[in-house]
């Protein structure tokens, strides 16, 4: 029977690190690029053109609808348990990424 399971383990472990490499990864560089673009975007449409945070969303396209927004002093954009990316303004430069 022990014979059995480490065959088993072998599979899961090779499959665990494919589901790693082909999704996981790719989908958190995407998701990292598109809230990164997303926290831009709303910074800049809230502070330097000064809409409000509904109006700016219904802006954006209906891909960024998965991310999330949270705006305070900045701007947080984030798809939880993958990434988030942060948008400051600053007087006289405009909005950055952090």
């Amino acid at each position: 029977m022990r014979r059995a399971l480490v065959p088993l383990l072998l599979v899961l472990v090779l499959a665990g690190g494919l589901v790693y490499q082909l999704w996981y990864l790719p989908t958190r560089f995407a998701v990292d690029i598109g809230s990164g673009m997303l926290a831009k975007q709303m910074c800049s449409c809230i502070f330097v053109a000064g809409r409000d945070v509904e109006d700016c969303r219904a802006d954006q396209f209906e891909s960024m609808d998965p991310i999330q927004v949270e705006v305070e002093q900045r701007v947080r954009a984030f798809v939880p348990g993958f990434g988030e990316r942060f948008a400051v303004y600053r007087e006289g430069f405009g909005c950055t990424l952090e």
